[in-house]
Order: structure tokens, then sequence, then C-alpha cells
């Protein structure tokens, strides 16, 4: 369906939602519920594709029709005369087995290890690990989301890892998985910044340093002015309220845990412990090369992205999280 088309056909629809009744609207959810796994894999993707139209090679938007093989259809462009479909140029080009990739949607949404997933769809373990990686990539360090309202803000720890090399670098001696070092230095460890909002909002960015510089650079642009900052003592969140003009509640040093029972950190912490838990305890740790895509996953299990979205995510056109 072209892009114009989709979008008259969304409006009337939209328009017909709201005047059904709240169990109406159930029927209806629960009809596209039963569809799910019957619209291909091309389809899913083909709106996305059709409202960029362009050639991904050049970026032209002089392109036709170009046969089609393995069923996809494929294009030429005008420009560059190369061909393309409608994965060229993202995350999931050149994958194979695409009629199991809701299934494996599904296990990501499920958050399954990578012998669970591969069990589940009946695929090899490497191929459990491309597709997870795959699917991750175009999430992968997006820390775009704009945090308002409440704002709950702090910083965490992770082992360095080389989980999955048969040597390890700077002459660093091997640990058990998953496991702690010692937390009286940061020498060895990872910092992540992560901030999260009432509406469920959220960016982790991973620090090149546990410093205020790098702290600012990371969450300034990404909090509206006049919202409210809850953070720990540290110094940079008091400079980032200034600058965009937030009352800052600040919850120094365990003494004070909730203000106007209301303002408190108690989300992000509850996030960080749930995701230290989820990489340490199920996943047996995760390479630090890898780092920031566990953390796009984390975000989108926490926005309750279903495999579908997940998908879409995953497809790299568009951004799914918050929605």
């Amino acid at each position: 369906m072209k892009a114009k088309l989709f979008v008259s056909k969304l409006n009337q629809i939209t328009k017909a939602l709201i005047f059904m009744t709240p169990a109406q609207r159930e029927v209806v959810h629960q009809s596209i519920q039963a569809l799910d796994t019957e619209i291909p894999i091309d389809e899913l993707f083909q709106p996305l594709f059709d409202s960029k139209s362009q050639c991904p090679h050049c970026d032209s938007s002089q392109f036709k029709k170009w046969g089609k093989a393995g069923g996809v259809q494929r294009y030429r462009c005008n420009s560059c005369s190369k061909t393309f479909n409608n994965k060229t140029n993202t995350p999931l080009a050149r994958l194979h087995k695409s009629c199991i990739w809701v299934e494996y949607a599904h296990c990501m949404a499920l958050r399954l290890t990578l012998r669970q997933a591969a069990r589940v769809c009946g695929i090899n373990l490497k191929t459990a690990f491309l597709w997870r990686h795959r699917f991750l990539q175009a999430q992968a360090g997006k820390n775009d989301d704009k945090l308002s309202g409440i704002i709950e803000v702090d910083e965490f720890f992770l082992a360095y890892s080389e989980k999955g090399n048969k040597t390890l670098g700077s002459g660093q001696k091997a640990r058990k998985r998953g496991g702690d070092i010692d937390k009286r230095t940061k020498e060895g460890q990872v910092a992540v910044l992560l901030s999260i909002d009432r509406s469920k909002h959220m960016i982790a960015p991973i620090l090149s340093a546990d410093t205020s510089s790098e702290i600012s650079i990371n969450l300034t642009e990404n909090i509206e002015e006049n919202s409210v900052l809850c953070s720990d003592g540290a110094w940079a969140y008091v400079k980032i309220a200034k600058l965009k003009h937030c009352d800052h509640k600040r919850l120094i040093n365990g003494k004070i845990r909730v203000m106007d029972n209301i303002y408190h950190i108690q989300t992000v912490n509850g996030a960080i412990a749930n995701f230290k838990a989820w990489v340490n305890g199920s996943m047996k740790g995760v390479a630090t090369k890898y780092l920031s895509n566990y953390l796009a996953w984390f975000k989108e299990s926490s926005a309750k992205l279903n495999k579908r979205q997940i998908l879409l995510s995953a497809y790299g056109r568009q951004q799914y999280y918050g929605t």
C-alpha cells in the first residue's frame, strides 16, 4: 500500500475508533492480534520504505520495479543503475528465513536467552546470535528521547568485559562472567547514565568517563526546560538543572528518599537493578562492545514493544520508543 493511501486509511480508522465504545475497541484490538502472524514481513516494512521513496545507494527518488527475487520485489535506480529491495542498507539486509522473524521477535519480547530462542525458532545458535544483534543494531546508541515532567537520573557501573574473546587484551585476568569487581575503584568499570521520566521515556548513554562534563554532554539536550529533575547529590546535576531552568530535587546520601510524597529516584534505581540482574544473571554477563545493544533491548522491553514493533524498530527507519 502506498504511503498516501496508507495515511488516508489510517485517518478513517482513527475517526471510526473515536466513536466506538471501550468494548467495541477491545473487539477491534483482539481482531488485529488474531491477524498478527498473517501479515508478511515485506508488507510490514513496505509502508516505511514507501514513505522514504529513495534509492538506498544514491538517495535518488527516481527508480522503478525490477522483477522479484525469492518473492521479494526488487527495484532499479534510474540514476545509479543499482538494484535493491526494501531491506537494502538496513540492519535486516541479507538475512534469511524472514518467515520466522516474527517468532524470533517474540522471543526477544520475552527476553529469552540465545539457546532458548534458537530452540523455539528451530535455528542454529550462531544464527540466533546474529539475529539478536542485527535486530538491535538500528537502535543501539540512540538516545534522542526527550524527557519532561518529573525526570529521574542516576549513574551505574558494570565491569568491563571481553566475553567471547579467546585472548584478553590490556593484560587483564579472566573472571567469572557477569561477576563484579572491586567497587572501591572505578578502574575496569564502564559507566552508564540512566534517566527516565514518569511517561517511561528513557535514555541510557554509555559514558566515556564518569565526569561532570560527560554527564552534561549526554543529558542536557534530552531534558525539556521547566521540568523537575530528581537526582542524587552529584554536582553535575545541579549545573544541568540550573541551565535548563528545572526545579531540582536532590536526594542526598540516602538520608532523604522521597520529597513531597512524589519526588524520588526509586524508579530509575529500580530500572538499574533490573538491568544489572538481567545482564549478570540470565545473560551471564555481556561483552562491553555489545553493551549499547543490550541497553537498546532493555529500552524496548521497558517500553513493552510487541513483536511487530520490535521488527519495525529493527528495520531502522523510524523510532518506536515511547509510543
